[in-house]
């Protein structure tokens, strides 16, 4: 009981930050839910936090859960980041080294990866330059980054000073990587990004199973897909590979279409889908520590598939928000089922 009244003191302290937060946030809210000023919407969303200190609600999992319109033993069912990644640490926290670090990762998982790269650190001006001349446009990414943080895409033509650019790159740890385009079925939603697949799977010795799968593109011309960086998202049925819901983003807001190309989502095809399941299955037999992961995948022209990355700590919104119904229970429950109590696996976390 105690621990409840300090998350609520830190709520109540942290409400100017919130406040300040959400008048940037709520800019990008298209529409307000019926009923909700901003102002309303805000209080509801205090309200919310304060009725569950131990979820850590975002704004954007108010949001895209809709968590407005439902009473509270309904906004416990959905899994928030911080549940999420509270419930995976025991049974995760070995694979950590293999998938947080996309050097490590690309190395490790080199069976499933075509591309070309380079790590900076253990680089240097020239070859960096070698690497950029030969494939005309890169992809730059922080080796220990998430959301698309950090992630810029170079044009051999935008560099000036190619000694002072490498050593900036360096000093932060970027990986170069040959940038990819998705193969038309996919490109077709937004062609400026690599639009992957997340899959969510679970696994231990010889048993494996998707948990969930969602389609992620870019949006505004943007060459990132995730949703952090203003990407659409949205879910897919993991047995027959067709998008199931209208696209979501961050801001909660829906798109029956494509708001740059016109493209639908619900009810398209996702191709190669057997293909993406195999792949997933063979990445999760890589290590023994391998349990749940959120496989990213491209789909490549022709159809090749490439393990973009795999992390530790998936997110469950993409499962959860563009059909609004929670999974904290299920996901629970299999890691039960799989891996047994937490406690068991405490000595490693």
């Amino acid at each position: 009981m105690s621990n409840i009244f300090t998350v609520i003191g830190k709520n109540l302290k942290a409400y100017p930050v919130l406040r300040k937060r959400f008048k940037t946030y709520i800019q990008g809210v298209q529409e307000l839910p019926s009923g909700f000023t901003k102002s309303k919407l805000f209080y509801d969303y205090i309200k919310v936090r304060r009725a569950n200190p131990e979820k850590r609600v975002s704004m954007s999992e108010y949001m895209i859960f809709a968590l407005y319109n439902l009473p509270p033993e309904q906004q416990k069912k959905f899994l928030t980041d911080v549940e999420a990644t509270l419930l995976m640490r025991p049974y995760n926290s070995e694979s950590e080294p293999y998938l947080k670090d996309k050097s490590q990762f690309m190395k490790l998982f080199s069976e499933f990866i075509s591309r070309d790269w380079l790590y900076l650190p253990n680089s240097n001006p020239d070859e960096f330059m070698a690497f950029l001349r030969k494939h005309g446009s890169i992809a730059l990414k922080p080796a220990l980054s998430s959301w698309g943080i950090g992630f810029r895409k170079l044009n051999v033509e935008d560099v000036n000073d190619p000694v002072t650019l490498f050593n900036e790159l360096s000093e932060k740890l970027y990986i170069a990587e040959e940038f990819l385009t998705s193969d038309p079925e996919l490109a077709k939603y937004h062609p400026e990004s690599l639009n992957t697949l997340r899959v969510i799977t679970f696994g231990l010795g010889d048993k494996f199973k998707v948990f969930g799968a969602g389609l992620r593109v870019g949006n505004n011309g943007l060459h990132v897909d995730n949703a952090h960086g203003g990407g659409i998202f949205c879910e897919i049925d993991t047995e027959t590979g067709k998008i199931t819901t209208d696209g979501l983003d961050e801001c909660g807001n829906y798109y029956k279409v494509h708001p740059m190309t016109g493209v639908e989502f619900k009810g398209q095809q996702i191709p190669y889908w057997d293909d993406v399941i195999v792949l997933c299955r063979k990445a999760a037999k890589t290590l023994p520590c391998l349990h749940v992961v959120g496989w990213d995948v491209a789909i490549l022209p022709g159809g090749k598939l490439e393990l973009i990355e795999g992390n530790h700590n998936p997110g469950m919104n993409i499962v959860q928000a563009p059909a609004k119904h929670g999974v904290k229970e299920k996901f629970a429950s299999l890691l039960l089922d799989f891996y047994g109590p937490a406690e068991n696996w405490a000595a490693n976390s």
